[in-house]
């Protein structure tokens, strides 16, 4: 009686067995790395759930929060688009249709050719209530109102460029001895230089954050009505009255820079995701699904050893112990395609890289209706090239400014332990488990910069990782009854459950699988 996973028994000759099944894996979470050495089991894109979303998520406004820091006086402002929840989930739809063929007694080959839907069903939820922003939507980028809002910025440059030319050339006029109505600039002259310093500074900043007449600054910029944009007018109103000290005065009163009218909703990750003001280039972001040809297994096996003389009647019908093993060995073939560079959450279809694959199973039957299998499953990828997205990203690093370059991809070699007990209820029936280690090794990327060709984060490697999971499963068989001419079609159907254990080394997804497999034979043996 059959079960799941693998086992050593060998497929008649001149007999093909046809193959197709149904495998769905699920996962909302991972096993990830924490910071004392260990492993932890938390929701996936957790890493990136805040109560205030700022350069901690969007590392490009690092510089436009200094930048409002020099405005505002506040060297503590922390710039926020508000509070970012963030839920993750993975849904996985493979089916493998595959064909064996018995070319002897001993010798068998197999195709096997996935079919493979990946759906990402994240989300990404901004700033929720609406009331723990304090920045929002840079209104020079939007269409409404972008003409007016870089003028407005455009005059206060204007305005404090005037100033200063005003000031310094009264600076340079006062320092000749013949000068007349210089009186407060020689008392203060110490202090009209740190004014000069003091307003360009001020220049710099809110054409680093709001922007010019020609162009705007950061991706967001504050609130008009909030704390920080009243601190930037104070700022402002500041300078006007110090440059009137010195009897310039071409600061107008009031005059600041165009604050934000919106902040960014709970839909904002997505405008974020592809407004080009962000440097993020993504096409989508989230909700996202793929489809198509996974990679394709061509697998030769051998019987090295079985006590049943590869007989299956003998097999199926005598009531003994024995011992069969089976070596396996084939080629992948790497047609599945990598990750899309314009998504940050594509879960692939398959790894996509030429592979080597071996696979050693061992059978022990103990009784006639007991028996168990050991297998040794492993995976070696081929080095191939592929476009990524560089910097290489984390769930961390989702939000950080992005170039598409090409990568040297070395996949670690792939490892699995599986060791499954099998029992016979009746002819027909069978209850079957395995217990599952799974290890990936070191995969290791060398990318380069696509403008200059410079290594970029070229010795980058995603650490190996490991994961336990328990499989349990049922069967049905009509291979026994079919043998004393009993049953019409040999045929074989398999239900299994696997979910994971445990977890450790890199960040590896906590995913449970249903597998629901048909085969069918032609041309087995009959009594």
């Amino acid at each position: 009686m059959a079960g799941l996973g693998d086992d050593a028994i060998p497929l008649p000759k001149g007999s093909k067995r046809f193959l197709i099944s149904g495998l769905w894996n699920d996962w909302d979470a991972v096993y990830a790395p924490t910071a004392t050495g260990g492993t932890k089991r938390r929701p996936l894109l957790s890493a990136l759930a805040t109560s205030h979303a700022g350069v901690a998520i969007f590392p490009q406004l690092v510089s436009a929060e200094a930048g409002v820091r020099t405005l505002t006086g506040q060297s503590g402002f922390a710039l926020s688009l508000g509070a970012l929840d963030a839920t993750g989930e993975v849904r996985q739809s493979i089916t493998p249709l595959g064909v064996s063929l018995g070319l002897t007694r001993r010798l068998s080959l197999r195709l096997l050719v996935p079919y493979v839907e990946s759906r990402d069903v994240s989300q990404l939820l901004l700033n929720r209530v609406g009331s723990t922003a304090n920045v929002g939507l840079n209104p020079a980028y939007v269409a409404a109102t972008g003409a007016t809002a870089r003028s407005t910025n455009g005059a206060v440059l204007s305005q404090l460029d005037l100033a200063r030319t005003r000031l310094a050339a009264e600076i340079t006029r006062c320092a000749s001895s013949t000068a007349t109505g210089c009186e407060t600039i020689r008392a203060n002259g110490a202090a009209a230089q740190a004014l000069l310093i003091r307003a360009g500074a001020t220049r710099t900043a809110i054409a680093s954050v709001y922007g010019d007449a020609r162009a705007g600054g950061a991706p967001v910029v504050p609130i008009a009505n909030g704390s920080a944009q009243a601190a930037v007018r104070t700022t402002i109103a500041t300078l006007r009255t110090d440059f009137a000290t010195f009897g310039v005065t071409s600061i107008a009163d009031g005059a600041a820079p165009a604050g934000a009218s919106t902040v960014y909703g709970p839909g904002g990750i997505s405008r974020i995701a592809s407004d080009t003001a962000w440097k993020l280039g993504y096409g989508r972001l989230g909700n996202t699904r793929r489809a198509g040809i996974g990679d394709i297994d061509l697998t030769a096996s051998y019987l090295l050893f079985d006590s049943f003389q590869a007989d299956q009647v003998r097999r199926l019908l005598t009531p003994s112990r024995g011992v069969r093993s089976m070596l396996t060995a084939g080629w992948r073939f790497g047609t599945a395609g990598a990750d899309r560079t314009d998504d940050p959450f594509d879960v692939p279809i398959g790894e996509g890289a030429n592979a080597l694959l071996v696979r050693s199973t061992t059978d022990f039957v103990l009784t006639r209706s007991f028996w168990m299998s050991a297998t040794v499953r492993a995976v070696q990828p081929l080095s191939d090239e592929i476009a990524v997205a560089l910097p290489f990203r984390n769930e961390v690093s989702t939000f950080d400014a992005l170039a598409v370059g090409h990568t040297t991809r070395s996949l670690g070699t792939r490892l699995e332990l599986e060791v499954a007990p099998r029992l016979s209820i009746g002819q027909f029936f069978g209850l079957s488990a395995a217990y599952l280690v799974r290890r990936w090794g070191a995969d290791r990327y060398e990318g380069r910069d696509p403008a200059s060709q410079a290594p970029l984060m070229s010795d980058y490697a995603m650490p190996s990782r490991t994961v336990h999971a328990a499989a349990f499963g049922a069967s049905f068989s009509t291979l026994a009854s079919y043998v004393r001419g009993r049953s019409r079609i040999p045929a074989e159907v398999i239900y299994s459950h696997t979910m994971p254990v445990a977890g450790s080394g890199g960040t590896v997804p906590s995913s449970t699988s249903d597998r629901l497999e048909l085969r069918v034979y032609t041309g087995f043996p009959r009594r």
